[in-house]
């Protein structure tokens, strides 16, 4: 069986975070970073489509093409900088504070899918701008496998119009709780999902933090638990982790479905534990499929 393509439309960025007992600044991150390390465990092909400055470091692209990344769908703006975003986590990482955000290139980023990419088996939309989603979407030659969409509070709340014709035109969604009920004015995660369900998403995701993520695919339910972690060091891209984790379990089965989501979700599970427990995306360059699979065994006994 050849590989398949996945093509991920997603910020990369430079992120200053500040925890409890670590701070630092300028490091590599944005959901398309975290997204393609967790890739990266998988067998399949994969490609970006994002902008960065001209202060993106050299380094930083070859290690995204050491870790497998085609990064030709890279634009680089010579008369701008880096998406930079930066927080600071309360004590027991309990809020998350947002202490700047310079969109930088992605201000005006208009992603361009070139012919040879316009055929993907499964587009993952990271957490970005409704409109640059939607133009992802319209790009297309043929419809993928998958279509799966990530998105925040701050696009349901600016950009609902938008956002709601991207969720149409997705096969599944991956949101939290809160965001959720946002969306649909349901507190039931049960009846949340059965509103998204009829805008449009066959699977719809809903992640609940510490208490794992809950799977509806209309009468179909599964609950998965979440890895409890000995400690949190850095919770900064766990959801990306989680994302690119299912995503890359797909590219790998025969097709999508209830079952095959199921399984995924344990990957993408497992994958962001191990994020949290580094700064930024220092664990997951050294992850291996090995200690990924040890960990959804000790999660699902």
């Amino acid at each position: 069986m050849s590989k398949k393509f996945v093509l991920v439309v997603a910020s990369l960025a430079y992120d200053g975070i500040e925890t409890p007992e670590n701070k630092v600044d300028m490091l590599l991150g944005g959901a398309g970073t975290y997204i393609c390390l967790s890739l990266r465990n998988f067998s399949s092909d994969y490609s970006i489509i994002s902008v960065v400055g001209k202060d993106f470091k050299i380094k930083d692209l070859n290690l995204l093409k050491r870790c497998g990344v085609d990064i030709s769908g890279i634009k680089i703006e010579q008369n701008n900088k880096t998406f930079y975003w930066s927080c600071i986590y309360t004590d027991n990482f309990e809020e998350r504070i947002t202490t700047k955000t310079e969109l930088n290139v992605m201000e005006s980023f208009n992603p361009i899918i070139s012919k040879n990419k316009s055929n993907p088996d499964i587009l993952l939309l990271g957490n970005l701008h409704p409109e640059i989603q939607l133009s992802a979407i319209n790009q297309l030659n043929n419809k993928p496998s998958a279509i799966i969409l990530d998105t925040m509070n701050y696009w349901i709340e600016n950009f609902w119009d938008t956002l709601k014709e991207v969720i149409s035109k997705v096969d599944i969604i991956s949101i939290n709780d809160e965001e959720a009920e946002m969306i649909t004015g349901h507190e039931n995660i049960k009846m949340s999902a059965e509103v998204l369900h009829s805008m449009g998403p066959k699977y719809v995701i809903i992640k609940k933090g510490k208490d794992g993520a809950e799977l509806f695919n209309f009468e179909k339910t599964y609950v998965a638990n979440a890895y409890e972690v000995e400690k949190v060091i850095d919770p900064t891209g766990a959801g990306d982790c989680f994302i690119g984790g299912i995503t890359g379990y797909l590219s790998q089965s025969s097709e999508v479905s209830f079952e095959s989501i199921k399984s995924a979700i344990d990957y993408g599970t497992s994958i962001a534990s191990f994020n949290v427990e580094n700064m930024a995306t220092k664990n997951l360059l050294n992850l291996s499929m090995s200690d990924i699979e040890t960990r959804i065994n000790k999660l699902n006994r």
